[in-house]
């Protein structure tokens, strides 16, 4: 086996496309491909951050001298049901601050909003310091649960600014509702930019 399988077996057990390698790496997706089709050989710094990146030696990579480590499949089916349930549970932070301000219209329904929110960030990344998930799936939640969280502290900063309360939602009132057009189409543009980032990255 020749470092470009090695390097292509390694990809393929991680889940992930020569586009994504190359972004960890800093190089382009055809020097990945020259590297799995034997077109060329990574530079010892590539080689020194694919160890790091796949958790292999770089003896591994250069000469094959140990096993890869198995995958710990229970601690992978973890960070996947992390990866899934983290982005919708800052969704359902937002929906019960909401239901919650509607009902009692208190602070307590903002901060249970923060407290949902904030517990989904940090399950997504320490599944991600843990090795549980990898960014990709970080990504994901970004994408998934960026709207959730940049529309519930756009309202809660919009309605303190305005209102002097604390609301989950935006509270309309006539003297400031074409500011409050404005404020969401800035929302919703921020929001598109931010997705087409993660998109393309």
């Amino acid at each position: 086996m020749t470092i470009a399988d090695r390097i292509l077996e390694l990809r393929k057990q991680k889940g992930i496309s020569q586009e994504t390698l190359a972004s960890e790496l800093g190089v382009s997706r055809q020097a990945v491909s020259k590297w799995e089709s034997q077109q060329s050989t990574p530079e010892l710094d590539k080689v020194i951050l694919m160890s790091d990146y796949f958790d292999v030696s770089t003896d591994y990579l250069l000469k094959g001298e140990e096993t890869v480590e198995p995958v710990d499949t229970s601690m992978k089916q973890k960070g996947n049901t992390i990866s899934l349930l983290a982005p919708f549970l800052s969704w359902i932070g937002y929906i019960v601050s909401c239901v919650l301000w509607f009902e009692y219209q208190n602070a307590f329904a903002v901060m249970t909003g923060f407290i949902v929110i904030g517990i989904s960030i940090v399950l997504i990344y320490v599944a991600k310091m843990n090795k549980m998930i990898e960014e990709q799936k970080v990504r994901r939640f970004w994408i998934i649960a960026f709207p959730a969280i940049s529309a519930f502290c756009y309202c809660v900063i919009y309605n303190i600014l305005f209102f002097k309360l604390l609301a989950p939602y935006p509270l309309i009132s006539s003297n400031y509702f074409v500011v409050l057009m404005v404020l969401i189409i800035i929302l919703i543009v921020v929001n598109i930019a931010f997705e087409i980032r993660l998109l393309t990255k």
